[in-house]
């Protein structure tokens, strides 16, 4: 469904002013109202998802968007007021989105299993949750505040290591995952409360400390080794191979593919960021997509948080120009 078309002077004025780098989407004096804008880059080279600093984004203009700035979006006391960095790529009727971040502590353990003292005994799993990133674009026409929304939801520990973010609905009142077929979903809960006991365990058994556990890398869990105490298990099992199978066109949940990166650029906290990548196409063919083919502009919201805190620090409404 088409947005209803921004006035033409805006337009113009769009097209004039056009986005320069790290631009904040501030014009004039500030007693003007704020327009603020990410001009899609419709002549770049199509990223290969092999990096996020791939040098692709670097030649591209970008913009700030001021997140946690306002109660009205939320904020979460982790993440606070910052800015985040975002770039656009439209190619090969694909679009690409670039997000950077600040978080001083990457949450990668979205959830455990702890070996109890006793013999042959596990604690039940502790289900943490993720650092998080949302995308919500307008799918109605009437806005991102209360709306209809198409939601990208970017999860740290479920979604990052299988290369995809979770596609969602937001109806204004209601939340609904998109639909997914049986056995398609990149991550599993790695526990059975009938046996008590983690399904899955690392195939290099008690030599992996790691807190990803990928399915292709696992073995039926053997609870009479000789855990220690203490021993976590992830609580998901990844399976890392949906994204590129000839099968995730089958789930209308696992159309946004993302990679992303926890670095810093410095020793201070606040050089800690995220990166991600969303990629989907433009035009899904899904009736819960938003389709951004014939669209010249989409009203956007971002959402960031910290360790999956209810709290979100979130961005007023802003534009993707297409």
């Amino acid at each position: 469904m088409k947005k209803p078309i921004l006035p033409l002077y805006i337009l113009l004025a769009l097209l004039i002013t056009g986005c320069s780098s790290d631009d904040n989407g501030t014009d004039g004096d500030g007693d003007e109202p704020t327009i603020v804008r990410l001009v899609v880059d419709s002549e770049a080279t199509k990223p290969t998802l092999g990096n996020v600093n791939e040098a692709v984004w670097f030649t591209i203009d970008s913009m700030k968007v001021e997140i946690g700035g306002s109660s009205t979006y939320g904020i979460n006391p982790n993440l606070g007021k910052q800015d985040v960095t975002l770039r656009a790529i439209e190619a090969s009727d694909t679009l690409y989105l670039w997000a950077r971040w600040h978080d001083a502590t990457a949450n990668i353990w979205g959830g455990y299993i702890v070996k109890s003292s006793l013999e042959h005994e596990w604690d039940s799993a502790t289900y943490t949750y993720d650092d998080q990133f949302f995308v919500l674009l307008d799918a109605g026409g009437d806005g991102v505040e209360t709306g209809k929304m198409d939601v990208w939801n970017w999860m740290s520990s479920r979604t990052a290591p299988g290369f995809l973010a979770q596609d969602e609905s937001w109806n204004g009142t209601v939340h609904t995952l998109d639909t997914v077929q049986p056995n398609i979903n990149p991550y599993r809960r790695n526990w059975s409360n009938l046996m008590q006991k983690p399904f899955w365990m690392h195939r290099d058994t008690l030599d992996y400390t790691g807190s990803v556990l990928y399915l292709e890398d696992t073995v039926e869990m053997n609870v009479f080794l000789n855990w220690p105490a203490g021993y976590k298990l992830p609580g998901y099992a990844i399976d890392s191979t949906i994204h590129s199978s000839a099968t995730r066109g089958e789930s209308s949940r696992w159309d946004v593919v993302a990679i992303s990166k926890y670095d810093s650029t410095g020793l201070d906290a606040s050089d800690y960021t995220w990166t991600v990548v969303f990629a989907r196409a433009m035009n899904t063919g899904r009736g819960d997509d938003v389709s951004l083919t014939s669209l010249d502009s989409i009203e956007v919201r971002i959402e960031a948080t910290h360790n999956g805190s209810d709290s979100h620090s979130g961005s007023a409404p802003f534009w993707i120009i297409f």
